[in-house]
């Protein structure tokens, strides 16, 4: 791997006598740990190079500050920290902000607190004591049901009042500290949905690629190399380690790969013949010649308005219905270049909830929802549900089994007294 400096531009190079080598130098330039302790304008690399990004294990323990985090001043103030899950997981039920703080003791008690929120929900408060000034600690748990999604914010406000004085006049009192060992404890769960929602983090786990295969035209056009540069802008942005796998195919992959790996196909009818294979299984398909896409029930297409638009397209895989295959394709390589331009930066898949996309010419863009169960995972969502609803499912045994047992005690008496009131028939007739 090599830099080289010119005055029409710079170059990085990097090169091998194998394939292997050179997939050994890309995951060397992948590793960001790597890159910044190198300063030399030549590195080589071996089969030897431990190129592999190291992990980090924190055991869904999110560390607030690194630093003691210091407030003055009298009156509301509030500091922020920013909490981040892996890219294709989502918080769970059972998350819970640990807080360590100090204050001063100058403080007017029956009035100042300490509020933890998260995004816009309140956790809860705490009164500040004069006992507690030294190091005191709060646990409050996320209310349950609550979405975050993967990155949210935490904020705590300190309310400080001076003690027999409205105003201070010292800007350094009264004062409040969180301190390094304040942490947010994140329970969280891959998530589930095949929507363009939870994209690209449908493709990926543990914040790499996710088996994941590409399938592309044989001859790649400089406008086919856009599309997939578009793609990778903002899978790369979520890629956070170089040990993830990812193939390339210029064909449909044998069977193996279509039921156990996620897939992007991208390409024309003409130029992908995976398209062709996949059209009845494509929320928008092609007419019976493959030169554009004809009406369904969300859209109705004119014949030559469907030779031009692009689309992206998130759909099961036919060969295994826990799998999502993203079909970004159009009648002409433009027109799959226009769908790309929806998937390259965060701000632009943002727009788009359902798991069809539609771009024309003008860049009017259209988002539609074809799928009734959005889950990929559909059994994983029935258990999540069940354990969701545990306490509620216990409580209603509880009260199932009560029944039984009341409507069996009623039973019991109106048998008792049913042969009570025969026995007295019988012995008034003798």
């Amino acid at each position: 791997m090599k830099t080289h400096y010119t005055k029409k531009g710079d170059y990085l190079i990097v090169t091998a006598k194998t394939d292997g080598l050179l997939k050994k130098a890309s995951q060397f330039f992948a590793n960001p740990e790597l890159m910044q302790q190198t300063n030399k304008s030549t590195e080589m690399i071996s089969y030897l190079t431990n190129t592999f990004m190291s992990k980090v294990q924190d055991r869904g323990k999110s560390q607030l500050t690194n630093v003691i985090d210091k407030i003055k001043g009298a009156g509301h103030h509030e500091t922020n920290y920013l909490v981040t899950l892996p890219n294709d997981r989502t918080n769970a039920d059972g998350s819970e902000v640990k807080l360590h703080f100090l204050y001063s003791k100058n403080l007017n008690f029956k009035r100042s607190l300490v509020t933890v929120y998260v995004n816009d929900t309140t956790l809860g408060s705490k009164k500040l004591t004069a006992a507690k000034a030294n190091g005191d600690e709060v646990t409050l748990e996320v209310p349950k049901g609550t979405s975050l999604g993967n990155s949210f914010e935490v904020r705590v406000a300190f309310d400080l009042e001076m003690k027999d004085q409205e105003i201070s006049d010292n800007s350094e009192t009264p004062w409040a500290e969180v301190d390094t060992n304040s942490e947010m404890k994140v329970k969280s769960e891959k998530s589930n949905d095949l929507l363009f929602t939870n994209y690209p983090t449908i493709f990926m786990k543990n914040q790499t690629y996710n088996n994941l295969a590409v399938v592309i035209p044989k001859k790649l056009t400089a406008i086919d190399f856009k599309s997939l540069t578009n793609i990778f802008n903002l899978m790369g942005a979520y890629a956070k380690s170089n040990t993830g796998k990812i193939k390339f195919y210029t064909e449909q992959p044998n069977q193996d790969t279509m039921i156990n790996d996620n897939l992007i196909v991208l390409g024309t009818p003409s130029n992908n013949a995976m398209i062709k294979s996949l059209n009845k299984d494509l929320y928008f398909k092609y007419s019976d010649d493959y030169r554009g896409f004809v009406s369904n029930e969300k859209l109705s297409i004119e014949e030559d308005y469907g030779k031009t638009i692009g689309t992206a397209q998130l759909i099961r895989s036919p060969e295994n219905s826990k799998k999502g295959i993203l079909v970004l394709t159009g009648a002409t390589p433009e027109a799959s270049y226009l769908a790309s331009t929806q998937l390259n930066f965060k701000k632009n898949i943002d727009q788009f909830t359902g798991d069809a996309i539609v771009v024309d010419q003008n860049n009017n863009h259209y988002s539609y929802r074809f799928k009734k169960n959005k889950y990929i995972d559909r059994n994983l969502e029935h258990k999540r549900t069940i354990s969701n609803n545990s306490q509620l499912i216990i409580y209603l045994g509880i009260v199932f089994l009560a029944l039984i047992v009341i409507g069996f005690g009623v039973y019991l008496v109106f048998r008792k007294q049913a042969m009570m009131n025969g026995g007295r028939k019988n012995a008034k007739q003798k």
